[in-house]
Formats: structure tokens, C-alpha cells, sequence
């Protein structure tokens, strides 16, 4: 059986999807009338479905343990004539299979963690003329396929056609230059908005930025005009936010990309810097802009994701005074993080705000974060999407002298004779070693240089009672799911991060007089060598001898 849903229009026109999931049915304070809201309700329960009946138990808001978590799966349906999305779901984890969308302004609309789509027909633009309300123009239904979410999502793509999607222009004639690829805006009867492109990113925001949360497999697009486009709704004259320049994509097998192998898709605003430009080789999309990283062209790239916080008196306006969601209060950099090495000594790197979210490549020779008023009296780092064979060295320069503390903290945990919560690190002897270690060693040079390698922790426990150093197939805790949670489709796999356990750096340092968050004295501007005598570095993760580029040695 198909499902179809067609010709939503009127009330809500660029809201009203054809297939909705989503909206709250919960008790009012009376204790006995039900209320539901139809729309989007964040506030009365819990939309994410669950194999447990935790209502049984008292508390139907409650967390549902990852081998309990189930998905609403949506089967051989089948969407047109739409202004707005094909589909929307707020209602928490889903697989939509077998699903076809045409002449609709968006192909699926889909606003949770754990979603996947597979095997998707789009047709943005059939070539029916519209039958339109008086006043109204096709462009009004945008034609476009696929928007990646702001934060805390795992979508996953899979198998999929995009035809006649994205804006015809000579501007985006990159990838096909039929004359009637995609769709224009000249024919009000059967015309797209100029904003049409087969995927969006929405880059908006200071506030709500991408984790490593979207990733495809087996894309075909079929007579597209644009492919990609960066959206900021503030317009193109408006400043890159911190959305815009973290903006990633893993493309499992180029078929995203165009490249036919492994690429990492990264932001190609100009603002990042040399962020995701981390070799001669990255290809230049000149319609999302983008980058795209050969995967294959290093031995352990990855995304990676993790959340530094160094001054609570700035993240803790993050919203309001600072780096808002879509607002206009300031979010400038309070410092920086770029790749170690002299490929990258002219770069000031990723700006680095008052909400310190950095998603980049992993992989390299390590990531150098510095901060204008100094070196950071403490730093926490959460929220780590780390893949354990692509490692994260952080590097942070401080004040000749220096001493510290490191330690890693579990959530929802109490030590006992099989379990431990919290992990002191030890100092080793070079930064080699940090590279090479168990997740839980640093090295402070002389100079003030501290080297320490950041790996991805379970959320609730840190050992068995002794320190472990996670992999994908370790257990979790008591031998539920994985210690390292995931979201798998299709062969794609996404790490999702982990709430509550942090990692924290202390500094013996002391501190400035008109801020406590940072070190007196100016920090060290030594930094390691990454490539040996008679060698170059060509990329972030790799070396080349001068005079036989062929020969070369990897992070």
C-alpha cells in the first residue's frame, strides 16, 4: 500500500507539510483532561519513541537507555504539490524508506536526532504547471531538496535521487550545464524560488552550530541545477557566523561530492581560514561554498567535534549579550584554533567566540588553540565526537613555568569495585608519547607548551575500574550498547556525543588582575615541529621529503 499526501495549501502555506509528525498529548494540571498540541511542543514529553513503557514506571519523560530505543518507520509513501515540506517530524527518532516528493517546496523536513532516509525519489520540478490561489507565484514553492539542521542532529542519507532540483543560473553551472537542468524562475506556472538547491545548510545562527552529525551514501542527482548553498536568511551581506564556518558533511562515497571516493565536505567561507583547507589538494565548491577533503589522501581522517569552555562570563550570555541565534549581538573571536605546522603559520585559523564550539578535521598532527587575553586559568572541554583511530592532540600555549591538572569526570556514575568515575592524567615525557598514549597522559614543555591528547569518554563511566581508552567495539557500561553511542544506517555511521562527563584542564597560573580566566604573563610561542630535517609538510596530517614529494610520512 502507498500512502500519498498532496495539495496542502491556505493557512500556513509555507508551514503546512503533507505528512506531519510531531506535535504533544499530555495532562493538563487539572490531573485529567488531555491537552494536545498539533505543532511543534518541546515542553510536554518526550517525542522520542521508546521499547519501555516508562509511563509503567512514574516518569514518561524519562531517559530511555540506548538498547531500548526504538524509531517510527514511514514505508512507501508519497508527497506532491506541497509549498512547504513534503514531511516534517518532530517527533524524535524515524527511517523514512521508500519515499517519493515532487513539485513541493522542500523534499523532507526532518528535526531530530537519530533519522534515517533511504531510498528517496525528490522530483522538485515535474514540468506540471501549477494550479495556483490568485496572487501567487510557483517561485513561492521553493523546489528545493535537502536541508542539513542547526545542532544535536544525526541524519543520515542513503541511496537517494535529486531531479530537476536547485536554481538554473550560469552561476551554478559547475556540475551540469544543460540548458534545462533544475529549475528557474522565469515561468511562474512551473518556476522555482532563485534560493533552490538540491542541499542547504543553515548557517544562521552564533548560537546553535553542527556538531559531525550528517552523512550520505549513494546520492544521484538527475538534471540539478545548484547542489549546495550555505543559508544564512540575514542575507548575503550579513557576517559568517560560527554555524556557517563549522558546517561539515561526511560523504562516504563521493557521490555527494562528485569525487567517487571518501570526502569530508567542510565550509568553504573564507572566514575559517585554512580550517578545512588542509591541503593543496581540497577541491573548491564554489556554490556552497565548500570544501572537499580526500579522505584518502591521510591515514586516519576524520570529523571531529568537541566544546572548550575557558571564560564562563561570556558563555554564560551566549543568546543574549553574545552569539545569538540569528541576532545581531556580537560574536567575535576571543581567539583562535588552527593545525599545527608551518603549512598553516600565515593562517589565524577557525575564530574561536563566546559559545567555543569547534567541529574540523581530526587526524592531523594536532590542533593549536590560542586565546587573545592569554593562556586560559582553566579550560572543560565537552560534548567530544572523536573517532579513537583518528586522534585530536590539543595543543595550548602558556606562560613559561606553568604547571597543570587534568582530569576526566563522568556523569550519572559512583565508583565501586568494577566501575570508576574519575581519572587523573599523567605527564609523560614528550609529546610523542601524548600521541601515542591511553587518552590519558599530557606533556608541558619548559617553555610553557602543553600537549595533551582528547579522546572520546563514555558518558557514565571512565573505567573498569581502571582507565580505558574506548574504541568502537568496546562495551558500555554493565555491557549495555557501546561506550562510544552511535547512530549507524546504511553504512554510514555518525558518533553522537555524549551529555555530562567532561574533561578539565587546571592551571597553576597566576591570573590577571582584570580577568581571573586567564594567566599573567605572556604565553610561549614555540610550537612542535611537526616534519623531521629534509622534510616538508603538505598537509595537516602529512610530511614530504623536499626533494621527493612522493615519499612521505603521515601523523
Amino acid at each position: 500500500m502507498v500512502t500519498t499526501a498532496h495539495s496542502t495549501a491556505g493557512w500556513r502555506w509555507y508551514h503546512a507539510a503533507g505528512f506531519y509528525f510531531g506535535g504533544a498529548l499530555y495532562t493538563a494540571d487539572d490531573g485529567q483532561s488531555l491537552i494536545y498540541n498539533a505543532g511543534r511542543d518541546s515542553a510536554n514529553g518526550s517525542r522520542s519513541p521508546c521499547l519501555l513503557d516508562q509511563c509503567a514506571k512514574g516518569n514518561c519523560d524519562a531517559y530511555c537507555p540506548r538498547q531500548h530505543q526504538a524509531w517510527v518507520r514511514m514505508t512507501n509513501s508519497k508527497a506532491f504539490l506541497i509549498p512547504s515540506g513534503g514531511t516534517n517530524s518532530w517527533s524524535g527518532r524515524m527511517e523514512v524508506v521508500g519515499y517519493e516528493v515532487h513539485d513541493a517546496g522542500l523534499a523532507l523536513e526532518a528535526l531530530e536526532a537519530g533519522f534515517w532516509i533511504d531510498d528517496m525519489l525528490v522530483v522538485c520540478r515535474t514540468g506540471a504547471n501549477f494550479s495556483l490561489p490568485e496572487g501567487s507565484r510557483a517561485s513561492g514553492i521553493k523546489g528545493s531538496g535537502f536541508f542539513w539542521y542547526d545542532t544535536g542532529q544525526e541524519h543520515i542519507i542513503t541511496n537517494s535521487l535529486f531531479r530537476n532540483c536547485g536554481y538554473r543560473s550560469d552561476e551554478f553551472n559547475q556540475y551540469d550545464e544543460s540548458p534545462d537542468r533544475g529549475c528557474s524562475n522565469t515561468d511562474n506556472l512551473m518556476s522555482c524560488h532563485q534560493d533552490s538547491t538540491v542541499f542547504g545548510f543553515l548557517t544562521h545562527s552564533n548560537q546553535f552550530n553542527p556538531e559531525g552529525m550528517q552523512g550520505t551514501k549513494n546520492i544521484t542527482f538527475d538534471n540539478c541545477g545548484r547542489r549546495y548553498r550555505l543559508h544564512d536568511w540575514r542575507g548575503i551581506d550579513a557576517n559568517s557566523t560560527v554555524s556557517g564556518r563549522l558546517q561539515n558533511w561526511l560523504d562516504v562515497d563521493g557521490s555527494a561530492s562528485g569525487l567517487g571516493e571518501p570526502v569530508i565536505m567542510g565550509s568553504g567561507q573564507s572566514e575559517a581560514g585554512l580550517w578545512w583547507h588542509v591541503e593543496n589538494d581540497v577541491v573548491d565548491d564554489l556554490q556552497g561554498p565548500l570544501k572537499f577533503i580526500k579522505i584518502g589522501n591521510g591515514r586516519n581522517r576524520a570529523i571531529g567535534h568537541i566544546h572548550i569552555r575557558f571564560d564562563e562570563s561570556v558563555h554564560s550570555e551566549v543568546g543574549t549579550e553574545y552569539c545569538q541565534n540569528g541576532g545581531s549581538a556580537s560574536c567575535d573571536a576571543l581567539g583562535y584554533v588552527k593545525h599545527w605546522g608551518t603549512y598553516f603559520a600565515s593562517d589565524l585559523g577557525l575564530p574561536v567566540t563566546a559559545n567555543p564550539d569547534i567541529a574540523g578535521p581530526t587526524g592531523g598532527f594536532g590542533w593549536l588553540f590560542t586565546l587573545k587575553a592569554g593562556g586560559p586559568k582553566y579550560l572543560k572541554l565537552l560534548y567530544p565526537e572523536i573517532d579513537p583511530t583518528s586522534p585530536l592532540v590539543l595543543g595550548v600555549p602558556y606562560p613559561a613555568g606553568t604547571n597543570v591538572n587534568i582530569t576526566a569526570q563522568a556523569a550519572w556514575c559512583t565508583d565501586s569495585n568494577t566501575i570508576s568515575c574519575q581519572e587523573i592524567y599523567h605527564e609523560v615525557a614528550s609529546p610523542d608519547l601524548v600521541r601515542s598514549g591511553g587518552g590519558n597522559a599530557f606533556h608541558m614543555s619548559t617553555d610553557g607548551f602543553l600537549t595533551v591528547r582528547i579522546i572520546h569518554t563514555p558518558s557514565n563511566f571512565i573505567g573498569t575500574p581502571e582507565w580505558i581508552f574506548p574504541q568502537m567495539n568496546t562495551t558500555g557500561k554493565n555491557g549495555d550498547w557501546y561506550a562510544i553511542d552511535r547512530f549507524s544506517r546504511g553504512g554510514v555511521t555518525l558518533i553522537k556525543l555524549p551529555y555530562g562527563p567532561y574533561i578539565e584542564i587546571s592551571a597553576d597560573c597566576p591570573t590577571k588582575s582584570d580577568n581571573a580566566a586567564y594567566c599573567e604573563g605572556t604565553p610561549t610561542s614555540s610550537v612542535p615541529n611537526v616534519c623531521a630535517s629534509g622534510y616538508e609538510q603538505v598537509a595537516y596530517d602529512k610530511c614530504c621529503r623536499t626533494n621527493d614529494l612522493a615519499n612521505c610520512v603521515f601523523a
